[in-house]
């Protein structure tokens, strides 16, 4: 049975489940969120309007955390530890933070202005990029896990579209030049266009 993975090219929650499947047999299944078409056909499978979504066989699984750790008890990538969970729930939360950000910038809110909702999204990824400073210094440039994966999606994901800015974060810069040429990150580039 081959998976079959909806989602977007450019999402982060979606691209670190492209890289998780990158030598699994699977179908990806493009969705614009923004396209109404696309949107509709989104709504009628999955009721959270979110990607990605996963559907093995008879069930559909919602949502990139989930959907690791449906594929995880599959397929045994890593052990889960508590300070695994804590890492993921960090990058998760940077990663929620961004497309927040994101989606107030295309509803045309200039998020460059300090209002408070704006402030506490910034807040919130500097201050998880600084807990995540001692992991990016060690396990994450030895260790191409599924934490590992997604920082890299969100850190790509968040230069690209001027989210964040890593030029006082040589850790991060660093990071994202030891991977960069991985054959899953390759394959699931975001589109420059």
């Amino acid at each position: 049975m081959v998976y079959v993975l909806y989602g977007s090219k450019t999402s982060p929650f979606v691209r670190r489940i492209r890289i998780l499947l990158d030598q699994a047999p699977y179908e990806f299944r493009e969705l614009n969120v923004f396209d109404t078409q696309d949107y509709i056909e989104l709504n009628k499978i999955n009721p959270v309007n979110q990607v990605p979504l996963l559907i093995d066989g008879e069930k559909t699984i919602w949502d990139s955390r989930f959907i690791f750790n449906y594929l995880n008890s599959k397929n045994n990538y890593q052990k889960m530890g508590w300070d695994d969970e804590n890492l993921l729930t960090a990058i998760d939360g940077a990663m929620t933070s961004g497309v927040t950000l994101l989606m107030l910038k295309r509803s045309g809110v200039n998020i460059d202005e300090p209002s408070q909702f704006v402030v506490r999204q910034k807040d919130r990824i500097e201050s998880i990029l600084d807990y995540l400073k001692p992991f990016l210094g060690t396990r994450a440039l030895n260790q191409w896990d599924f934490q590992a994966i997604s920082l890299y999606c969100f850190l790509d994901w968040a230069v690209f579209r001027g989210i964040i800015k890593i030029d006082q974060r040589p850790e991060c810069q660093a990071f994202l030049s030891h991977y960069k040429n991985l054959p899953g990150v390759q394959s699931t580039a975001i589109p420059k266009v």
